[in-house]
């Protein structure tokens, strides 16, 4: 449990704006970052983000300060980006970033020494991965990029979606199977191609 954050929604429940505006500017560019990635679009990422801390600071006197913070802000987030996706059919973005706030991150070079045709297939590949993962259901999808993307805990990810351990380390089995069946498809169309 994070005691500073704990800390900080003591002081937001009674009513010091400040400490709430701290809790915002520590999460606020890691939830947009997760709607993005879960939603596809940044209009709809960034209002869901606002409504998420909204949601938040109207329902302080709900939290209990037993709890742990972090994935009560996560399981708002994913439910409302769940009840998007509901409302909305989902676009698919081929050239979505990894990170939003960042155009060109996926195609930065990891090593120096490689060279283009390497860093090509690098790009290809993250362009591909982040395609793969928009594809994945929601349920599978918010598990990925929980783990893998905000790298929240199997426990912090059960309190979050409100699910057993053992479900979430299903759930992460089979998006990573799916993940794993897709690009091994690739790789056959791809070596049949050549």
């Amino acid at each position: 449990m994070d005691f500073a954050d704990q800390k900080l929604m003591q002081k937001a429940k009674r009513g010091d704006r400040p400490a709430f505006a701290e809790l915002v500017e520590k999460y606020g560019d890691k939830i947009y970052s997760y709607l993005y990635r879960m939603v596809g679009d940044r209009e709809d990422a960034l209002d869901l983000a606002q409504e998420t801390f909204l949601r938040i600071y109207s329902n302080l006197d709900n939290f209990s300060l037993d709890r742990p913070f972090r994935p009560w802000l996560y399981r708002i987030a994913t439910n409302l980006a769940i009840d998007h996706l509901r409302k909305k059919r989902p676009i698919i973005y081929l050239d979505a970033p990894l990170y939003p706030d960042d155009e060109d991150s996926r195609f930065e070079l990891a090593d120096n020494s490689i060279g283009p045709a390497e860093y090509y297939e690098q790009a290809e590949l993250a362009a591909y991965l982040t395609q793969l993962i928009m594809n994945l259901p929601p349920i599978y999808r918010s598990v990925i990029l929980l783990r893998h993307e905000q790298d929240l805990s199997y426990q912090e990810i059960a309190d979050t979606l409100k699910v057993p351990i053992s479900t979430v380390k299903t759930r992460l089995f089979r998006a990573r199977e799916a993940l794993r069946l897709k690009l091994m498809e690739e790789r056959v169309l791809w070596e049949a191609e050549y």
